[in-house]
């Protein structure tokens, strides 16, 4: 039997072309992504339990590359003439483009589209793409081949701290000696303070059809602790005409982080991408004096401004309020009627005047309901997009909305 594990590393995710309510991630570079990957690599190589209890008696090895097997045949003296597997790797692709088999049902559009073709996010769902292939080789003639599609996304079930894992498979292009019979099985690998719900059951393998694979996740985080977990998902390819077992594993790089209790006003339990920032949007007809106020204040040089630096939320309500009296003491002029010292950045983070210790903040006055009803906006923000103290989030001030 020949057997064919596919793995898919939840991954650091960067965001690309989402509106301004949605979250925002300042994208690594391709260091850190090689990097990232790298680790990923022997992560999922150092925890391959649930693809090797079903193979215990047969060796077990990884796929290796095609160019590395035709490099070992061309410098090796005997070509055995026994049928051996290689993957091809991903195929070169534009981030606009759409892959084979287009987009899965149920998976959004922005998945396909993030800045680096691979990875999208928003603060609680997040996706990974990649097209491959697998060819059979004998002796110095490759045989046969197959290409797929595979779509990975992660959707948390928000304030819950459940996740579902999804794997989607679209194969196409194949020929010669590919193994039509295939089975194919989920496999699903959680980390420590993690465990598996429910698990998706084994389908045959179907040419241009989008075969789904759901598996439930649950955090077991610790009362009041906070953990970055490192779920897998992973697909096995079981060929009947073949006799050894090979674990092919591609992976992209992520931060599901998962706490329990830790949101300021609740007990609840949730997880978010952790590299995924969201955005506090204000918009310019709603808040007429609030938005323009940031507006200039950004242009001032205030942190915050939308993929450039973002501010931190701060839960000491006490040092919130030092923040307030410190940056108000410099306000001038006399105090309009019904009007409030608005400061810029917000009591509540680190970047006030108090907690940062430095000067880029502005005051002004402003009509004071809409003051006070910008502090509940950021305070809801706050809890929607699961901010634990000192999370980045960027604020952004719509003037043309």
């Amino acid at each position: 039997m020949f057997r064919i594990v596919l793995a898919a590393i939840a991954s650091s995710i960067i965001l690309a072309g989402l509106p301004a309510t949605a979250a925002q991630a300042l994208p690594p570079d391709a260091d850190e992504i090689a990097q990232r990957i790298r680790q990923g690599n022997a992560s999922i190589r150092q925890d391959t339990s649930a693809g090797k209890k079903a193979s215990s008696k047969r060796k077990v090895r990884y796929l290796q590359s095609c160019d590395e097997l035709r490099k070992q045949r061309k410098n090796s003296s005997t070509r055995s003439k026994k049928k051996v597997a290689c993957s091809t790797g991903p195929k070169m692709r534009t981030a606009a483009a759409n892959p084979e088999g287009g987009v899965p049902p149920g998976v959004p559009d922005w998945c396909k589209d993030a800045g680096l073709g691979w990875y999208a996010a928003t603060r609680f769902n997040q996706c990974t793409w990649r097209t491959e292939g697998i060819e059979w080789w004998a002796g110095d003639f490759v045989v046969g081949g197959i290409d797929f599609t595979l779509y990975n996304d992660i959707v948390t079930v928000w304030n819950e701290g459940a996740f579902i894992f999804g794997d989607h498979v679209w194969a196409y292009n194949e020929w010669g000696e590919w193994e039509p019979d295939m089975l194919l099985a989920s496999v699903a690998v959680c980390s420590a303070n993690c465990t598996i719900i429910a698990a998706p059951p084994n389908k045959d393998l179907q040419l241009r059809t989008w075969i789904q694979f759901n598996t439930v996740m649950r955090s077991t985080v610790a009362a009041n602790a906070v953990e970055t977990l490192d779920p897998a998902s992973g697909l096995i390819w079981d060929g009947p005409a073949s006799d050894d077992d090979v674990e092919y594993v591609t992976e992209g790089p992520s931060d599901l982080r998962c706490d329990n209790g830790l949101l300021k006003g609740t007990d609840n339990e949730g997880c978010v991408m952790a590299n995924a920032w969201p955005t506090l949007t204000y918009k310019g007809s709603e808040w007429d004096e609030i938005a323009p106020h940031i507006s200039r204040s950004q242009a001032a040089g205030s942190p915050g401004t939308p993929g450039v630096e973002p501010l931190h939320r701060m839960y000491d309500d006490a040092d919130a309020a030092q923040n307030r009296r410190d940056a108000c003491s410099f306000i001038t002029g006399s105090r309009p009627p019904n009007s409030d010292c608005d400061e810029y950045p917000m009591a509540h983070t680190y970047e006030g005047a108090y907690t940062c210790g430095c000067d880029d903040f502005t005051v002004e006055w402003v009509d004071s309901s809409q003051n006070q009803l910008a502090g509940q906006r950021y305070g809801d923000f706050g809890r929607e997009q699961r901010l634990l103290d000192n999370d980045p989030f960027f604020v952004y001030a719509d003037l043309s909305s």
